[in-house]
């Protein structure tokens, strides 16, 4: 599929119903052409805004009812089968594909080995007792994962808006030294990783030192670059950059690092789903290949089937859950939770990869087509 192929699709969660729009007469006073209030936007105007730009905000959906009732620890529970888990899970998709999966082959060692390893090593660490390694590794992991996810969105609105590629390492520079920085702020509530540096009588205080200096260095050069442009940044560009700026901040006012890190999460969970799902809406609108992906190709054009699927996979871990406190063996289920988390860090390092030019020929082109690039 060409990138100029997706000019006329409908919106991800319009079902493919048409909006109305494209039916006005072009001739019209005031009409808009095909697309154009697409422009800039990674989709539209309210699916980025809603999935990327103000997603964070769903975070004081879970944070707030916690601290307010103790009955708001259903809300949390629900988001964690219904968000965060399908979120999780939504990584394996890449393997539907069959140009994907035919280019995983040629690599098993990393797309296939790699997982299984991953969930020998939690196994192992879990069942003889080092805790701390596995809640220290995905606490480190998570702040990294997050981060560049951040900016690998940003970087899609970058290429949309005419941006230069030198900006990338400075604007992800800066999310890593942001998020960093208020991750470790309170480390000394996390004790996993705190009581470590206690015993190697680490200076704690150095770790958000460095993120913020990382931060402030950081941002100097990526606003210097920014100057460089021809326009300044433009609203959706903008907005998705203030936004992930201030992603973290349930650290600066959450007690509970746990609550904190989740409520964090959140926003990043709905932007993974959205950004994932829509790709594969738009690789895969053509029905065709195997079996597995038309599988994946029905599940993601059409919208009420992705919610059921999405639903369906964190209700399994719901019951998976309970099955394993029900027989007596709880740390099987913490054990398959772990490794989910890692394996979806590890996996996402590889899919996304945009220096590999695979991934930029598989991906790129559906994310930033030129019905969506902003007018120069």
């Amino acid at each position: 599929m060409k990138a100029t192929d997706l000019a006329g699709m409908a919106n991800p969660w319009s079902g493919g119903v048409s909006s109305g729009r494209e039916d006005r007469n072009p001739n019209d006073a005031g009409a808009l052409a095909p697309g154009q209030n697409k422009r800039g936007w990674i989709e539209s105007p309210l699916f980025d805004l809603s999935l990327f730009t103000l997603s964070p905000l769903a975070g004081l959906f879970v944070i707030l009812p916690v601290l307010l009732s103790p009955k708001g620890l259903h809300v949390y529970i629900a988001a964690t089968y219904l968000i965060a888990i399908p979120h999780y899970v939504s990584s394996f998709s890449f393997y539907l594909g069959d140009e994907n999966l035919a280019y995983y082959r040629t690599r098993r060692l990393a797309f296939f080995a790699g997982p299984v390893l991953i969930l020998i090593g939690v196994m192992a660490l879990r069942l003889t007792k080092l805790d701390a390694a596995v809640q220290s590794s995905l606490y480190v992991w998570n702040v990294f994962h997050v981060s560049m996810q951040s900016a690998g969105i940003l970087a899609l609105y970058r290429r949309l808006h005419g941006g230069s590629l030198s900006e990338s390492r400075f604007a992800r520079a800066s999310l890593l030294g942001v998020n960093g920085s208020l991750a470790f702020l309170h480390i000394d509530r996390f004790d996993p990783i705190y009581q470590n540096l206690l015993r190697m009588h680490f200076p704690v205080w150095a770790i958000p030192a460095t993120f913020l200096s990382v931060a402030v260095v950081g941002l100097i050069f990526y606003f210097a670059r920014l100057r460089r442009r021809a326009k300044p940044m433009r609203a959706p560009e903008l907005t998705f950059l203030v936004s992930s700026l201030l992603l973290f901040h349930p650290y600066l006012w959450v007690r509970d690092l746990d609550l904190a890190t989740f409520g964090m999460l959140m926003g990043h969970f709905l932007q993974y789903l959205g950004i994932v799902w829509l790709l594969n809406r738009r690789k895969y609108a053509t029905l065709k290949g195997s079996e597995h992906q038309q599988m994946l190709s029905s599940i993601s054009s059409k919208t009420p089937l992705l919610l059921l699927t999405l639903v369906s996979v964190g209700l399994a871990f719901y019951v998976a859950q309970k099955s394993s406190a029900w027989l007596g063996v709880p740390v099987s289920y913490v054990i398959l939770w772990n490794s989910l988390a890692l394996v979806h860090f590890y996996l996402d390092g590889l899919i996304w990869a945009f220096k590999n030019p695979f991934v930029r020929k598989s991906i790129g082109p559906h994310l930033t087509p030129e019905s969506h690039m902003a007018a120069q």
